[in-house]
């Protein structure tokens, strides 16, 4: 029997079993059900057939069966959350592609997008079975409990989040990152600090800006609510008008926090504007993020290396423990990210 007629007669048992049309399992099994209004209870029913089969219609089937036999190449489903798709995401692909070099992993991405808040929508993308395990990259806790809530049978990593139970995750402690920006500008002499987040703020930046503003009181430094602003990093000329606000007022931050370094070159430029080569104006940038080129303009800041390529290395090691046995989840790794202070040194006034 050839391979194309050996697959009519699964799909035709298939159906059978589910008590529905073979036009049905084949529309549900390529991901098509919610489009054609076919139930949920319907589809999960086929699906259930198709997994007790041994059934897959994509390529990725083959893929794993070999992969299965062979131990070679294995299918890593990356779920990437449209929150980021900016310059982290080939940073993330870059050093993934670097740690499988080095680390010699015979991996394949299958690469799906989803929307913040609404991982559900893409239900059908989430089978197992086209995967040997599944990175989700910038979940956030609605995503995360919908994720625990369909209990997948596979190697699941959610990367930059912490509020998993129940499935393994790497993440950095935001509200220690706050703390540490915060004593790291009072060590070196700064006693006040505006705050520039974003209007999109994520939870970890949101963490970020309260692990600071509780530890800037703690220490005594001052956070006025003046001092502070919520800006769409993309637009310069807002980004620009909120800085100028804050550091040209009678009063003004010796520091500045920022909670993400999308697009935070708008506020360097701002900053070194107002600057001018004097001291009178100078501010000190706190980054939370890191970029070779905010390194090479920023004259007097720091930088928080949350670079989203230690969630890539740090997220495949762990999924290639899980595959093999190495590791049982849940397991939770704990990133601590560096503060990169030599600029600050510089101008220490303390």
């Amino acid at each position: 029997m050839s391979r194309k007629s050996e697959g009519k007669t699964v799909l035709k048992q298939i159906a059978e079993k589910a008590g529905v049309s073979v036009s049905t399992v084949s529309i549900v099994l390529n991901g098509r059900g919610d489009e054609m209004r076919i139930s949920s209870a319907t589809q999960d029913r086929v699906r259930e057939c198709a997994k007790d089969a041994d059934y897959t219609p994509n390529v990725y089937a083959r893929k794993l069966r070999k992969s299965a036999d062979s131990g070679n190449t294995k299918v890593v489903g990356v779920f990437w959350s449209t929150d980021f798709l900016d310059e982290s995401m080939g940073e993330f692909f870059q050093n993934a592609h670097q740690t499988i070099l080095e680390k010699n992993y015979s991996f394949e991405f299958s690469i799906h997008f989803f929307t913040p808040c609404h991982l559900n929508e893409i239900k059908d993308q989430l089978v197992p079975w086209q995967f040997n395990s599944i990175l989700f990259c910038g979940a956030r806790k609605e995503d995360v409990d919908f994720l625990e809530s369909l209990h997948l049978d596979i190697p699941i990593v959610v990367s930059n989040n912490s509020q998993a139970e129940t499935l393994s995750s790497v993440y950095v402690d935001n509200i220690d990152v706050g703390k540490r920006s915060a004593r790291t500008l009072f060590d070196h002499g700064y006693k006040s600090a505006g705050i520039i987040t974003q209007h999109r703020l994520t939870s970890g930046a949101s963490i970020r800006r309260f692990g600071f503003t509780s530890e800037a009181e703690h220490l005594g430094m001052t956070v006025r609510p003046e001092w502070c602003a919520s800006v769409d990093f993309s637009d310069l000329n807002a980004t620009r008008e909120a800085v100028t606000r804050i550091l040209s007022g009678s009063e003004k931050p010796d520091s500045l926090y920022v909670v993400s370094y999308h697009n935070a070159i708008s506020i360097i430029m701002a900053v070194n504007d107002l600057a001018q080569g004097s001291d009178e104006n100078s501010c000190a940038l706190m980054i939370c993020g890191q970029n070779p080129m905010l390194n090479v303009l920023a004259q007097n800041a720091c930088f928080v290396n949350l670079g989203i390529g230690i969630y890539a290395r740090q997220g495949l090691e762990m999924l290639q423990l899980l595959m093999d046995g190495s590791l049982n989840g849940p397991v939770k790794w704990v990133i601590t990210p560096k503060i990169d202070d030599d600029k600050l040194k510089m101008f220490d006034k303390g």
